[in-house]
């Protein structure tokens, strides 16, 4: 009599494609990582954007841009650096008329931010650090959680940012901008950007480490 043959898989099969299953896997991770990170950057960029064209519409309102640190000085332009804890609630208090909860400004910030209280532009939670735990005194991030973010602008009302020392020098501009540490400079009223460079990018705050964030840049 013949043996019958037992149905199923042999453990040296089912060892096979298990491992078949890692090395394919292994293989598309990278993959998937990448697509969430363009995703993440592309976001970031949108949300720069909107940033940037609510600078441009403050300035058309008042006629000079947000004044974001201790002076307001025309014969230059003028660098922010958002991690500065002032300079990050001055920025949200003068673009969108409120505290980041929501809060309306007192008579003192209206006076020295903004008049009107006009929201130029509206924050979401996602715009935030910890967004579980929003208060009036939350940090702004981009996409990747970098807090690290900075805003520059054409103070001296020559369309052209030029002459800017960037806190971690040459090194950590984006290529798309380094003319910027030049005479030459660029056409441009406001830039906003973040980097994956090292200088002042490589001791960035949280818990996502620097390799992980994205170069990200808006222009007007």
């Amino acid at each position: 009599m013949t043996p019958r043959r037992r149905a199923g898989f042999t453990l040296i099969e089912l060892l096979t494609v298990i491992a078949i299953i890692g090395i394919m896997s292994a293989a598309l991770f990278p993959a998937i990582k990448g697509v969430r990170k363009k995703a993440q950057q592309s976001a970031a960029t949108t949300t720069f954007t909107q940033w940037a064209s609510a600078v441009t519409r403050y300035k058309q309102v008042y006629g000079f841009y947000p004044n974001l640190g201790t002076t307001y000085d025309t014969t230059k332009d003028s660098i922010y650096q958002l991690e500065d804890s002032a300079t990050n609630l001055k920025f949200v208090k003068a673009i969108s008329g409120r505290l980041p909860t929501g809060t309306a400004l007192s008579t003192t910030d209206r006076k020295a931010l903004n008049k009107t209280s006009e929201e130029f532009c509206s924050f979401g939670k996602d715009d935030f650090e910890d967004s579980a735990n929003l208060n009036d005194t939350s940090m702004l991030v981009d996409r990747f959680g970098n807090r690290n973010i900075r805003m520059i602008f054409d103070t001296d009302n020559t369309s052209n940012i030029r002459n800017i020392s960037a806190p971690g020098g040459t090194a950590s501009l984006p290529d798309d901008i380094s003319a910027i540490a030049g005479t030459s400079g660029i056409p441009a009223r406001v830039i906003i950007y973040t980097t994956d460079r090292n200088g002042d990018f490589a001791n960035a705050e949280g818990s996502v480490d620097p390799s992980d964030f994205a170069q990200v840049l808006a222009i007007q």
